[in-house]
């Protein structure tokens, strides 16, 4: 990806280094980050959620795969969005409504909605 630059997009279900996480943020990727970040077990994923750059963050369920610590075992689905978005405010110390419009912006920028 160095090599042929100039790109952009979203790392689906990042679950790499702090280290990985900030070369593709060099680069210009997103994380996309969904129900691992809700088991307290994960704690290097919440770790660098809690201090990533706001406007790299994506949220994302990747229903029917990946259910949160509340839906273990079970389908997931997208309406456990909110899930992850209330994890994510309270590992960031923001509101759910802050991270809800960061991440809906960062989402309208990188797919060009608007």
């Amino acid at each position: 990806m160095r090599r042929i630059g100039g790109l952009r997009g979203v790392v689906h279900s990042f679950s790499g280094s702090l280290q990985q996480a900030e070369r593709l943020w060099e680069m210009g990727f997103h994380l996309g980050i969904g129900g691992p970040v809700t088991y307290e077990r994960a704690q290097r994923l919440r770790h660098i959620v809690a201090t990533m750059p706001i406007e790299r963050l994506l949220l994302e369920t990747d229903a029917p795969d990946q259910p949160g610590a509340c839906h273990r075992g079970e389908r997931n689905e997208p309406s456990n969005i909110v899930e992850v978005l209330n994890v994510i405010a309270e590992l960031r110390g923001e509101s759910p409504e802050a991270i809800a419009a960061a991440t809906t912006r960062n989402a309208r920028t990188l797919f060009r909605f608007d």
